[in-house]
């Protein structure tokens, strides 16, 4: 009888047991399902971890799929291509067809990269060791972030949306406090140059008809002060119609044109009088040798003898000059000058130049 109610007593332990752990054991069996990854630093051309054995894990990157099986240790190797920091990969074990367990896995950078950044970036962005502490100085303010402690990414933002500038310093402190990185980073600022060329004027030459006109000028001309006859224009008008005394003549001699100095070579001489009124003509005193000099003309009161005795002197008078039509050549402008401003180039503010 008590053996029997130890056997009970037994038999009820173990049901009770193995209702107990048998509930245990589905958990159990739940929890060990495994896939663990080995970190993944950039650059890297493998994938290692464990899972369960002879399972076959996959990843995909980009549009193909690359996979490994477990060994009898559950351990695996996937060959990949190489992976950029940053990077996020899904690695799924699978036990025959059936899927067995996936792990998100994140590229980690083995040293501080710096994402590509202009210098009217409004923020600064890169990738460490995870947890490592960043340190950015940004003109003359310093900013500190932590890094993801996941990914290792970092991204720093100036104050009032400023922007990041050409030049940054950047120090990486690890979990020690210890500085493992420190650098400056520059990125060109181009700004264009350019340069003012002077274009002249652009043209030619047209030949232009100028007519016929008169035009009324001023001279001082001796004027008879009692008949008021011009005789500076008087004297004129004789040379221009040739109505001057045609010299020698029964009453004035060879011998006395030489008394008033004429030669046969030179013919008669010519005074500043005469000059001036040749200039006033526009003739060539060289040819005026056969007209007597204005001197004479006034000593003789006028060829005529009509002012003879009366007194002149200098006055202003009107005189009309007559123009003869001729041509003359005009400029035209094709194109005015103008300044281009022409570009030569781009500099950024720490002197680097490209064309």
């Amino acid at each position: 009888m008590r053996r029997r109610k130890l056997t009970i007593g037994l038999l009820s332990m173990m049901m009770a047991a193995s209702v107990a752990f048998g509930i245990q054991g589905n958990d159990v069996h739940a929890a060990s399902k495994k896939l663990s990854v080995n970190r993944v630093y950039e650059n890297a051309t493998r994938i290692n971890g464990k899972t369960r054995k002879k399972n076959i894990v996959r990843v995909k990157i980009g549009k193909k799929t690359y996979k490994a099986k477990a060994n009898k240790k559950g351990k695996f190797t996937v060959k990949i291509p190489r992976v950029a920091a940053g990077k996020k990969y899904t690695l799924k074990s699978y036990k025959g067809k059936k899927l067995y367990k996936t792990k998100k896995v994140y590229v980690i950078a083995k040293k501080l990269k710096i994402n590509k950044y202009t210098p009217n970036s409004k923020s600064i962005s890169g990738y460490t060791r995870p947890s490592y502490k960043v340190k950015v100085k940004i003109a003359s303010k310093t900013y500190v972030k932590k890094a993801s402690a996941v990914t290792g990414y970092w991204k720093v933002k100036p104050d009032n949306n400023k922007k990041i500038g050409t030049t940054v310093s950047v120090k990486v402190v690890n979990t020690k406090g210890k500085t493992v990185t420190e650098t400056k980073k520059h990125v060109h600022d181009y700004k264009a140059v350019y340069k003012t060329v002077h274009h002249n004027e652009v043209g030619h030459y047209e030949t232009v008809e100028v007519p016929a006109w008169d035009e009324t000028v001023q001279r001082r001309h001796q004027v008879c002060f009692v008949c008021g006859r011009d005789k500076t224009q008087d004297f004129i008008d004789s040379i221009n119609n040739k109505t001057y005394p045609q010299l020698p003549n029964e009453y004035f001699t060879i011998d006395d044109m030489k008394e008033q100095g004429w030669t046969e070579e030179a013919g008669w001489p010519h005074y500043n009088s005469d000059y001036a009124i040749y200039k006033e003509m526009g003739v060539n005193p060289e040819d005026m040798k056969d007209v007597p000099p204005f001197g004479m003309y006034l000593a003789s009161g006028g060829w005529d003898g009509h002012c003879d005795g009366h007194n002149y002197g200098s006055q202003t008078v009107d005189v009309t000059v007559h123009h003869e039509a001729t041509t003359k050549q005009v400029w035209k402008v094709d194109q005015k000058s103008y300044d281009e401003k022409v570009l030569v180039g781009y500099k950024c503010d720490c002197g680097s130049v490209k064309e």
